[in-house]
C-alpha cells in the first residue's frame, strides 16, 4: 500500500475523530439564547474539551515516542463521539455537561499523537508539507462539517437530538474493530548525537501557534453567536463558520504544498499578516463581503497550521510524538483559554469589542513568527 493510500486512511479516521468538538461551537447561541447560558459558561465547555485533549496529549505523545503504546484509532474516536452526543439528553444539567466534554477531549487526546507518528513515518523529504497537510485537512474538514451537522440538528429538532450525533463514532469504531489499521510507528530508541536539537525555535514556533490557536478557536466559538445577533438565522451562522472552515480546508493544502516549495517560515509568516486585515473586514462588511471576507480569512489563517506542524517535527525529529502532542495539546488548550478570557470580556464589554481584540493578538503573532528561524534539513 502507498504512503498516499495509508495517510488518506489515516486522514478519513481524524475527519470522524473532529467531527465532534466544533458542535460545542455550534451550541453556543442555543445555550446563550434558549437556556440561559453566560457566554462565559457556555465558552467554558469547548475550552475544558481543549484543556483535557491539550493537557493529555503530550503525555499520549511520549507514551508513543518512547514505549510504543497508542490507544486505538477506533476507540478514540468512540470516546469523542459519546462525550459530545450524550449532551442532547442532559442540556439542563450543566455540570455532567462539563464532565461528558472532558471525556470527549480524552478520545481527542488519544488520537493525534500516535496517528501522527505514522504520518511522520511515511511522510519524508519534499512530501512532508503535502502529506502532513493531507493528515491534518481530515481534521479540519471534520471541524468544518461539524457545525453544518449541527447547525442542522438544531434547527429541525432542537439540542435533544443531538444525541443522533453518537451513530458516525460507533459506525466508525465497529468499522475499524473490523478493520483495524496498520500500525508501522517505529519507537526510536537511538540518540541521534550527531544532531544537536535546538528547543529556542521550537519554544517560538510553539508560542506563535498558541496565539494563532486563541484566535482560530475565538471565531469558531463566538462567529456564530456574532452573526446571529447581525441577524442571520442559526443554520446560516453556522453554515457561514462552516464555509470559513473549508476554505480553511483548501488553505491547509496550499500552505503545505507551497512549502514544501518556497519554505515554511515564508508561508507561516506571509499567511499569518495576511489574515489580519481579512478578520477586520469580517466586522466591518456584511452580506457578500462579509462571507467572503470570512472565506479568505478561513484560508489565510489556516494555511499556516500543518505546515507549523511539519516544522516542528524538522526542528526536533526525534520527538515526533512529544512535538505533536505539545501543537495540537498544549498549544490549542492555552489557545482555549484565551478563548474563555474572550467570553469574559464578551460578557463585560460586549461580543463586538472582544471580536477586536483578535487582529492584535494576530500582529503578535505574525512578530513572534517573525522570530523562528528555518531548521536545518536531518532527512
Amino acid at each position: 500500500m502507498s504512503a498516499l493510500r495509508k495517510v488518506g486512511e489515516l486522514t478519513i479516521a481524524h475527519l470522524i475523530n473532529d467531527i465532534y468538538a466544533p458542535v460545542l461551537m455550534a451550541l453556543q447561541p442555543v445555550l446563550i439564547t434558549m437556556y440561559g447560558y453566560g457566554y462565559f459558561e457556555a465558552a467554558l465547555l469547548p475550552v475544558v474539551h481543549s484543556l483535557t485533549s491539550s493537557l493529555l496529549q503530550p503525555l499520549f505523545g511520549y507514551l508513543a515516542d518512547n514505549k510504543g503504546m497508542k490507544v486505538s484509532v477506533g476507540i478514540s474516536i468512540l470516546l469523542s463521539g459519546i462525550g459530545v452526543s450524550v449532551l442532547g439528553l442532559i442540556p439542563d444539567h450543566y455540570l455532567i455537561m462539563l464532565g461528558c466534554v472532558a471525556l470527549s477531549g480524552v478520545g481527542h487526546a488519544s488520537f493525534h499523537p500516535g496517528a501522527l507518528c505514522q504520518v511522520n513515518t511515511l511522510a519524508t523529504g519534499n512530501s512532508r508539507g503535502k502529506l502532513t497537510s493531507l493528515f491534518v485537512v481530515g481534521g479540519n474538514m471534520g471541524m468544518a462539517l461539524g457545525p453544518i451537522i449541527a447547525g442542522i440538528i438544531l434547527t429541525t429538532g432542537g439540542v435533544p437530538q443531538v444525541i443522533w450525533l453518537i451513530i458516525p463514532a460507533i459506525a466508525t469504531a465497529l468499522f475499524l474493530h473490523l478493520h483495524p489499521l496498520e500500525d508501522i510507528c517505529t519507537i526510536k530508541h537511538e540518540r541521534q548525537n550527531t544532531i544537536k536539537e535546538d528547543w529556542k525555535p521550537v519554544i517560538l514556533l510553539f508560542s506563535g501557534a498558541t496565539l494563532r490557536s486563541w484566535v482560530t478557536f475565538g471565531g469558531m466559538t463566538f462567529l456564530p453567536t456574532y452573526l446571529v445577533l447581525e441577524g442571520y438565522s442559526l443554520l446560516e451562522a453556522t453554515t457561514l463558520v462552516s464555509i470559513m472552515m473549508i476554505a480553511g480546508v483548501a488553505g491547509q493544502l496550499g500552505g503545505g504544498i507551497l512549502s514544501d516549495r518556497i519554505g515554511r517560515k515564508q508561508v507561516i509568516v506571509f499567511t499569518t499578516i495576511a489574515s489580519i486585515p481579512a478578520f477586520i473586514a469580517i466586522l466591518l462588511t456584511h452580506g457578500i463581503f462579509l462571507i467572503a471576507s470570512m472565506m479568505i480569512f478561513g484560508f489565510l489563517l489556516w494555511s499556516s497550521f500543518s505546515v507549523t506542524i511539519a516544522m516542528s517535527h524538522e526542528m526536533i525529529p526525534t520527538k515526533v510524538g512529544l512535538i505533536s502532542g505539545l501543537f495540537l495539546g498544549i498549544a490549542m488548550g492555552a489557545g482555549a483559554i484565551g478563548v474563555s478570557v474572550s467570553g469574559i470580556i464578551a460578557d463585560i464589554v460586549g461580543l463586538y469589542t472582544s471580536l477586536q481584540v483578535f487582529p492584535v493578538i494576530l500582529i503578535i503573532t505574525s512578530c513572534i513568527f517573525m522570530l523562528v528561524k528555518n531548521p536545518k534539513s536531518h532527512s
